[in-house]
């Protein structure tokens, strides 16, 4: 998808090594941003969830969307709230039937790539 940047261009995209945004991770883990997290953090959020295995495709197309307008930029980095986050992952969820606890097969815990 092609998306105009904040100079008129096409923003560029970037193709990161799950070690790369590993420690993209742990740098952002010891900024004290307040209740905003980066988008590697948002990431790692999704990744995290106890319910990671129900996700399909278009689950993941509209948490993109929806947290797409979330995310804002100070000129040193993009950040959006941690609640936004929760949020639309629990929106997401809330369309899906409730499974029992330890059978989506994905280990629930902190952030980790």
């Amino acid at each position: 998808m092609d998306v105009d940047g904040p100079f008129g261009g096409p923003m560029r995209t970037w193709e990161l090594s799950k070690s790369d945004l590993a420690t993209l991770l742990d740098l952002s883990q010891k900024l004290n941003l307040d209740g905003e997290i980066t988008p590697v953090m948002a990431w790692g959020m999704v990744l995290a969830h106890p319910r990671l295995g129900e996700l399909n495709e278009k689950d993941f197309v509209k948490l993109t969307e929806d947290l797409g307008s979330k995310v804002r930029c100070y000129g040193f980095g993009a950040v959006m709230e941690e609640f936004e986050v929760r949020d639309a992952l629990e929106a997401t969820f809330s369309t899906k039937p409730e499974q029992p606890l330890g059978l989506t097969g994905v280990p629930h815990g902190g952030y980790s790539l």
